[in-house]
């Protein structure tokens, strides 16, 4: 059976007496709401423009955990449903209200649902044209008939790819997956022997992959004899839905100095008074707020945008935490008001100014036009003592110790604003998209590294983290968690934050992290040490011992051996960052067994076709200095080999002629 991309197609118009009407579900009925689902389709003044394109989900149940290979955003019985929306106005002097009306939705549960964008535009065209359900039947075939065979990249891999520029990356993937089609359709063979004839049918020979830009899986849609080329982008995180675009989000919100004046609130006030408007943002989608996008009159498609930006910086990108899209309303409405607010903690983009007014409807509001981050006066405080989720900030203080006078003064020093300005330069510098995710998905990882410390100290154990109890092994490779210039800089940036951990340890993203690590740490296959803990301490190898950096050198060589872990060690070092630099470091380490170890583990990289790749990557000077010492070590080794064999020789001989 054929794989279902789109499992459903709607079609949506506006009657002059009925409002909104649900006019097709193809090929069965999804949901029997359907006033406000042909609301949703047919957004606020949508009569206004000539087209619009909208997003909303359905089916929003909870997450299924990550099963070790690949990170799930949907319940396997009740699948999470990206529904891509297209709204029409034909203008018609000829009718009572001078225009038509009508949309057309498709539902799926693939993430990248703007590919289908060029087939939606067409067949909406065809029903203005016929408005038959045979439109949609044609339009339902045509999408579930494309082929989608891409590779299958593991977390680790894609995390590799999405740091990378090399087009080729993985494209031995890509042979195999052509390998393996050839294969199932050349057998077994079938034979047509209804005139007798025995022919062979279906064979078709292997071949190489076609894709040259490995980012994309390439293939096509053909609608109504038109084949629509289509690009599915492989780099994306599960959380990662449709397209948009985390630069616009944080270039919108960026213009003010602070949000707007309001009490102050623990959860979001990280950095008090000072604190960024996207900083503000960010604690809000972590700490479980509901925020509402609001673009007054603007098309829903531009609010849409904003709330999936949103779910993206909350996540660290798709690539740390999930649970974000299963509480998003890209687009939603009056009509629709009721569920959101039984939603907890939603994330939601209207266009209706009216929300703007209906402070108890929100937390924290994002005015897309003026690009003001607003707090509701209406924001439930913070728990009073005694009650669940009731939070002393000045425990830390207590527990971490250091002058308490002195932490005080600088209770709001989270070094956010410093990571503001950097993200601001990098933007001002034309970074692309995806290296501002990087460093917004890095950011949200060291959040939860902070958590696991900050859960250490305050609760005595962590479920979210390594540490002594679930990597004993790492005590032998200098320990696991964050690395810190000293103790005070440790003490000071848990307890800063911890407000906000708090808030966190509240939600369910925080629930379904925990669900997460304790899958992983199942699964992993680097198991005796915390690997980005001792890439952090390379890049400080200066201050290291030396016979640390021989310990760390030699485990490399000893624990990271077969394909998975390579990968995985890989890909806690982003292409973009630099690569190998910190590993070839190794090569002009003053001991010698750290240079032979070092380029042992490099020839061992070289070995394998994602290894190579960053073997290629090494600057000049590193790359020529490892193929000398691996020379060198070479002909070492050989002179060694004869010199052996001379020796044994000689003996052979003396014991000869003594015989």
């Amino acid at each position: 059976m054929a794989p279902q991309h789109v499992t459903t197609i709607l079609l949506a118009e506006f009657d002059i007496d009925q409002g909104s009407v649900l006019t097709h579900q193809y090929p069965t009925n999804i949901t029997s709401d359907n006033h406000v689902l042909a609301e949703l389709m047919l957004p606020d003044g949508a009569h206004l423009r000539s087209e619009d394109w909208t997003i909303f989900f359905l089916n929003q149940a909870k997450s299924a955990p990550w099963n070790g290979n690949k990170a799930l955003t949907e319940n396997t019985e009740n699948p999470l449903l990206y529904v891509l929306n297209l709204v029409r106005t034909n203008h018609d002097a000829s009718i009572r209200r001078g225009a038509t009306v009508k949309a057309m939705a498709i539902c799926t549960t693939h993430q990248y649902l703007h590919v289908y964008k060029p087939v939606l535009l067409l067949a909406l065209e065809n029903y203005f044209k016929n408005p038959t359900i045979e439109v949609l039947k044609t339009l339902y075939e045509s999408v579930n008939s494309m082929e989608l065979n891409p590779p299958d990249l593991s977390p680790y891999e894609r995390t590799i790819l999405r740091s990378a520029d090399n087009k080729e990356l993985f494209i031995e993937k890509f042979e195999a997956a052509a390998n393996e089609d050839a294969a199932a359709q050349a057998s077994p063979t079938k034979v047509d022997m209804s005139q007798g004839l025995g022919i062979v049918v279906g064979q078709t020979p292997g071949g190489k992959a076609k894709n040259r830009d490995c980012q994309f899986y390439e293939t096509k849609i053909v609608y109504d004899g038109i084949k629509i080329p289509i690009r599915v982008p492989l780099s994306i995180n599960p959380e990662e839905v449709g397209e948009f675009s985390l630069i616009r989000l944080i270039s919108t919100f960026s213009g003010s100095s602070s949000p707007s004046n309001h009490p102050y609130h623990a959860h979001l006030d990280s950095n008090g008074p000072s604190t960024h408007p996207i900083m503000l943002l960010m604690n809000a989608l972590l700490t479980g707020k509901r925020v509402v996008f609001l673009g007054n009159g603007h098309p829903a498609g531009d609010v849409a945008n904003y709330v999936l930006a949103a779910c993206a910086l909350g996540s660290g990108c798709g690539g740390v935490l999930r649970g974000f899209p299963e509480r998003a309303y890209p687009y939603t409405n009056l009509a629709g008001i009721d569920h959101l607010l039984t939603c907890k903690g939603f994330i939601a983009g209207v266009t209706n100014q009216l929300f703007e007014d209906r402070t108890a409807w929100w937390d924290v509001l994002c005015n897309i036009d003026t690009g003001k981050i607003t707090v509701s006066k209406d924001i439930a405080p913070m728990p009073a003592p005694g009650t669940t989720g009731y939070y002393d900030d000045t425990r830390p203080l207590q527990l971490f110790g250091g002058n308490t006078v002195a932490q005080s003064s600088s209770k709001y020093d989270t070094g956010d604003n410093e990571f503001m300005a950097e993200i601001l330069n990098a933007i001002q510098a034309h970074y692309g998209e995806m290296a501002i995710r990087a460093k917004f998905q890095e950011y949200v990882a060291r959040f939860v590294q902070l958590a696991s410390l900050y859960e250490e100290q305050v609760y005595s154990q962590t479920t979210i983290g390594l540490n002594k109890t679930n990597t004993p092994e790492s005590a032998k490779y200098l320990g696991t968690g964050l690395v810190f210039m000293d103790e005070t800089t440790r003490s000071k940036e848990v307890s800063v934050n911890s407000s906000r951990i708090e808030g966190w340890r509240l939600t369910t993203s925080y629930k379904y992290l925990q669900e997460d690590h304790k899958a992983w740490l199942a699964t992993r296959t680097i198991r005796c040490m915390d690997v980005k803990r001792v890439i952090s301490l390379l890049k400080l190898a200066r201050a290291l011992p030396q016979q640390d950096v021989s310990v760390l050198f030699r485990g490399f060589l000893q624990n990271i051996v077969t394909d998975k872990q390579i990968i995985e060690f890989l890909s806690c070092l982003p292409l973009s960052q630099g690569g190998l630099f910190c590993v070839a470091y190794g090569l002009f380490h003053p001991i010698a067994s750290v240079r032979s170890d070092t380029v042992a583990f490099l020839n061992r990289l070289n070995q394998h076709p994602t290894g190579r790749v960053y073997i290629k990557s090494l600057n000049r000077f590193e790359r020529n200095t490892y193929e000398r010492l691996a020379r060198e070590l070479t002909q070492q080794m050989e002179n060694s080999i004869k010199h052996h064999q001379h020796v044994r020789q000689a003996r052979l001989s003396s014991t000869g002629h003594l015989g």
